[in-house]
C-alpha cells in the first residue's frame, strides 16, 4: 500500500501516468495498477483523465493530504530505525515551486553534493499552494516557492529576487510599454490558481485598483510551457518571471504603474530541526543573496525582447 501512495503521489505532482512512471523507474501499465489498488480498496475514483492530462477528483484531492503526512511520517520511522542500527541513511526532500525548482536549485545540488557524496536529495515541483501544503504536513524537509511567507506555522527566509513580466505575441502589435490601466484591453492567458506567479500579479494589480474581472482572461493554464506556446500561437499576453525566459524567447511589454517585483523564499517547519543538508542549502543561498543584493535571474536583453 505505501508503495501504491507513493506513485499516487507522482501521479498527482506531475498530472502524468507517463511522467510518473519515468520518475518512479515503472512502466505506465504498472502505475496504472498502483491507482487501481487505492481505488478498489477506498471505493472512490482519485482521478479525472482526459487524452492529455489526469487531475485529482475531490476524493484524489483529500487522499492527497492524507498521503503526503502517511509518507513523511513513514520517513521519520524510517530515519529512527536507521539511526538505531548506526546506519544513518542521509536523505534531503525539497519542494520547490517551478521557478526556484527549475531555475535556482539546480545551481546549488552540485555543491551540495561536493560537501554529502552520500546525502540523496529528491526535489520535487509542483505550484506553490502545493509546495506550501507539503511543508506544513511535513511531506518535504525544505520548501522553496515564489512569494513572501506568512504562516505561524513556518519559518522563512528570503533567498532571491526576481520580477515578473508581461510577454505579448511575436504578431500582435503593442507599443514597448504600456499603462497598466491598459491591460483591460489585452487578452490575457493566466497560471492556474496556487501559482506565485499568478498571485503576485493578483495582489500588484489589486493595490493600483485592478481586479481579477477588470482583465480579459481567456485561457488558465497550468504549464508555463503550454502559456508560452498559447503566446506564441497568438492566443494572448502571459506574465512569466525573468527567469523563465530565455533571451529573446519572447516579446516583453513593460507596464507603467505597477510593481511586479517579488522574493524567493525557503521556508520549513519551525517545531522540527532542519536536517543538516537543509542547513547547508540555506547557508549557501543566504551568502549568494548577501554577497549580490539576492540572487539574479539572468535578464534578457536586446532590442526583440524589449519590444522596441
Amino acid at each position: 500500500m505505501l508503495q501504491s501512495l507513493r506513485v499516487f503521489c507522482l501521479v498527482a505532482q506531475h498530472g502524468s501516468f507517463t511522467q510518473a512512471a519515468l520518475a518512479a523507474g515503472l512502466t505506465r501499465p504498472a502505475v496504472s495498477r498502483h491507482i487501481q489498488v487505492l481505488e478498489s480498496h477506498f471505493g472512490v475514483r482519485l482521478f479525472t483523465r482526459t487524452t492529455r492530462r489526469v487531475a485529482l477528483t475531490p476524493a484524489g484531492q483529500r487522499l492527497l493530504e492524507h498521503a503526503n503526512r502517511v509518507l513523511a511520517a513513514y520517513r521519520e520511522l524510517e530515519a529512527a530505525l536507521a539511526a538505531l542500527r548506526g546506519e544513518g541513511r542521509r536523505v534531503l526532500v525539497i519542494g520547490a515551486s517551478t521557478v526556484p525548482g527549475e531555475r535556482l536549485l539546480p545551481r546549488y545540488l552540485a555543491a551540495l553534493r561536493q560537501w554529502a557524496p552520500d546525502l540523496e536529495v529528491q526535489v520535487r515541483v509542483a505550484n506553490t499552494e502545493t509546495v506550501l501544503r507539503w511543508v506544513r504536513d511535513g511531506a518535504v524537509d525544505l520548501g522553496l516557492v515564489g512569494v513572501g511567507v506568512d504562516d505561524p506555522l513556518l519559518a522563512a527566509r528570503p533567498i532571491a529576487e526576481d520580477e515578473v513580466v508581461l510577454v505579448r505575441p511575436p504578431e500582435m502589435p503593442l507599443p514597448p510599454a504600456l499603462e497598466v490601466r491598459e491591460l483591460r484591453q489585452l487578452p490575457l492567458i493566466l497560471r492556474e490558481p496556487g501559482s506565485a506567479t499568478r498571485q503576485t500579479v493578483l495582489a500588484a494589480l489589486a493595490r493600483v485598483g485592478l481586479t481579477p474581472e477588470d482583465l480579459r482572461v481567456v485561457a488558465e493554464l497550468g504549464s508555463p510551457e503550454a502559456i508560452k506556446a498559447a503566446v506564441r500561437s497568438g492566443v494572448g499576453c502571459a506574465f512569466f518571471s525573468r527567469w523563465s525566459l530565455a533571451p529573446g524567447e519572447l516579446p516583453v511589454v513593460r507596464l507603467i504603474g505597477v510593481d511586479l517585483r517579488r522574493s524567493i523564499s525557503a521556508c520549513w517547519r519551525r517545531d522540527r530541526p532542519l536536517p543538516e543538508g537543509a542547513v547547508v542549502l540555506l547557508a549557501r543561498l543566504g551568502a549568494a543573496a548577501e554577497g549580490r543584493g539576492g540572487e539574479q535571474p539572468p535578464r534578457p536583453s536586446g532590442p526583440e525582447v524589449l519590444g522596441v
